[in-house]
């Protein structure tokens, strides 16, 4: 589904507004949306042409897992198989830094789509804080995948804010929800938990330290930094 290209997509977040982009997302739409760091597309991750037209839109092979981002911290236990011996240690970072900008690899159960993860054995999740992204989610009734709201290749080593969204792909969406700059931060922690030791992938504003913190006298599972 595509709406034709006017300045009417760009919205304010307001209640309205958010049911309709939760409803055009829901149906299989792609909107543009507000995360804890880039505005990113937005889209059902369990509607496969959906994610196929997310990367149309960047223009990027379909070669990229993406992440899921729930509305509730406690959620990613219902899409992980994460071991018994490791789940405290994995609830200590969620209780830590949730909502927030952090995200977190994890074994997956069948309940992630192939072609969320191409096909992976992990899935990436995350739980922002921003108050936009939360109140769409809550429309929408169950996570969403999101990914930056670029060309690809076009906006490296920076944040994709309305302005370079709208200028880039505004057009191809079907709405842009405003409602950035409330918490943005530098960059999002990723963190692999799906072997031992955990891996630090992408330091934000999240350091090493924060988590081994987190982690207290299970610190021993998070490599060293190096």
């Amino acid at each position: 589904m595509t709406t034709a290209p006017t300045e009417a997509n760009v919205v304010e977040p307001t209640a309205h507004n958010l049911r309709v982009a939760g409803d055009l997302v829901r149906n299989g739409g792609v909107v543009v949306a507000p995360s804890d760091t880039n505005l990113a597309l937005t889209m059902d991750p369990w509607n496969s042409a959906a994610v196929k037209r997310a990367f149309a839109i960047k223009r990027r092979p379909a070669t990229s897992a993406l992440t899921l981002f729930v509305r509730h911290p406690q959620e990613w236990e219902g899409y992980t198989a994460v071991p018994e011996e490791h789940r405290e240690a994995v609830r200590r970072m969620t209780d830590a830094f949730w909502p927030g900008p952090f995200n977190i690899v994890l074994p997956r159960t069948t309940r992630i789509p192939d072609h969320l993860v191409c096909g992976g054995p992990t899935v990436a999740i995350g739980c922002l804080a921003n108050p936009t992204i939360q109140q769409l989610i809550e429309q929408v009734g169950r996570p969403v995948a999101m990914t930056s709201a670029n060309l690809s290749g076009q906006a490296d080593g920076v944040l994709v804010d309305l302005d370079l969204a709208v200028e880039q792909i505004g057009q191809s969406v079907d709405m842009v929800v405003k409602g950035g700059h409330q918490g943005t931060t530098a960059s999002s922690t990723i963190v692999t938990a799906a072997t031992v030791p955990f891996k630090v992938l992408r330091l934000g504003d999240i350091t090493h330290a924060d988590i081994k913190k987190a982690l207290g006298d299970l610190g021993h599972l998070l490599e060293d930094e190096s």
